[in-house]
């Protein structure tokens, strides 16, 4: 992946240019998505113990601090460097571009066994906890990451894009989503009391304690004949469910599954499903990720809210907007051939083309959709 150009300020900054996969290895290991967006911060490279940290302010003392926090558990110091905003909204759009193709790539390696490196790879952001240390996070001192065993995530508010009304005609249905309910009789227990549930409850249960605010993240862990679920909230494992029957385990899982409308067979490859959802009067977006691995399915599930699940949106927008693009490229390619076999060959053109009137009404629907976007950026001016 090719480095990007980052502007520096003095000499004294070291390098002007970054390298973007190591930053997102970073990402997926040190410093996750949520942190680099809440507090403006990308986590340029790592020299030694040293972790090169790029940022839009950097006398922003509450950013500093956190993630000297989050640095201190790999006993790494920090060496702020300027960066600009551009920089850092372009770096994390490729961000989110690589993470959704990144699938692909580990397809042709999920057959084999993965070692530690790779296994932290899969596990996006946050990985499993180490049995032994669930605080602990591994680093290398060489500068490989090799596991990241827990992170450390922020819950900072940002201002808000403004929220644009439908405009009259068109049917305020279509941003309505779906209703998540969730029924939780067990709330204020450790997960290690909830064994004894059956899957439908459980599913009940753990999804109550990862929407309960700030970044929520499920992990499912496959061990040898059994499994374990944690919990994670802001980065911090708060409970974990151990020692779990694989029947027990693999029920859970699936219940999960049927949550995304996700085939219960196990997968070959890794697969992302993603839903949106409204809870408590808030959208939300439940990324459920299934990896197969050496005992199993194992399985992660992130929660996107707030400034984050914004800024995903926007990036969703953007690629949209491309890929439609692109096809009305192809669409105006063929309307031009059949416009110009027909001038060519008028006697050969039939008296009732079928294809025409449906094509016609297709059009005067997506210029009434143009025209609502255009709308929606009308009023943003």
């Amino acid at each position: 992946m090719p480095s990007m150009p980052i502007p520096s300020p003095s000499p004294s900054d070291g390098s002007a240019r970054i390298d973007s996969q190591q930053i997102f290895q970073l990402i997926d290991s040190i410093l996750p998505f949520e942190v680099c967006l809440y507090y403006q911060v990308l986590p340029l490279s790592i020299q030694g113990s040293r972790l090169h940290l790029g940022m839009v302010d950097p006398k922003d003392v509450s950013a500093l601090d956190y993630v000297r926090r989050i640095l201190s558990y790999v006993n790494c110091s920090l060496v702020p460097k300027s960066l600009e905003s551009k920089v850092h909204s372009d770096t994390l759009s490729a961000y989110l571009k690589y993470s959704h193709s990144r699938h692909a790539a580990v397809s042709s390696a999920a057959a084999a066994k993965p070692s530690p490196s790779k296994y932290a790879k899969e596990q996006e952001s946050e990985p499993p906890v180490n049995q032994n240390n669930e605080s602990a996070l591994v680093y290398n001192p060489a500068g490989n990451l090799v596991r990241t065993e827990q992170q450390i995530a922020a819950a900072r508010r940002l201002n808000k894009p403004p929220e644009i009304k439908v405009p009259p005609g068109v049917s305020p249905s279509l941003n309505e989503l779906p209703v998540l309910t969730v029924h939780s009789v067990h709330l204020g227990k450790d997960l290690e009391s909830l064994a004894h549930l059956p899957p439908n409850q459980l599913l009940q249960e753990l999804l109550a304690r990862v929407l309960q605010g700030g970044i929520g993240r499920l992990y499912f862990e496959r061990q040898m004949q059994k499994g374990r679920i944690l919990w994670s909230q802001n980065g911090v494992v708060q409970s974990v469910l151990s020692n779990m029957s694989e029947p027990l385990f693999q029920s859970t899982l699936n219940e999960f599954k049927r949550l995304v409308n996700l085939s219960l067979m196990p997968v070959k490859e890794p697969k992302q499903v993603e839903i949106l959802r409204s809870y408590q009067n808030a959208d939300l977006l439940l990324r459920l990720r299934i990896m197969p691995g050496v005992n199993g399915e194992e399985a992660t599930l992130q929660v996107l809210r707030g400034a984050a699940l914004k800024f995903y949106q926007q990036q969703q927008i953007v690629a949209l907007s491309r890929d439609a693009l692109r096809l009305a490229h192809q669409l105006e390619y063929k309307i031009n051939q059949l416009e110009r076999n027909a001038r060519n060959n008028p006697d050969l053109m039939p008296r009732e083309l079928d294809s025409l009137p449906v094509l016609n009404q297709l059009l005067q629907k997506v210029e009434n959709q143009v025209n609502f976007l255009r709308s929606l950026q009308y009023k943003k001016l």
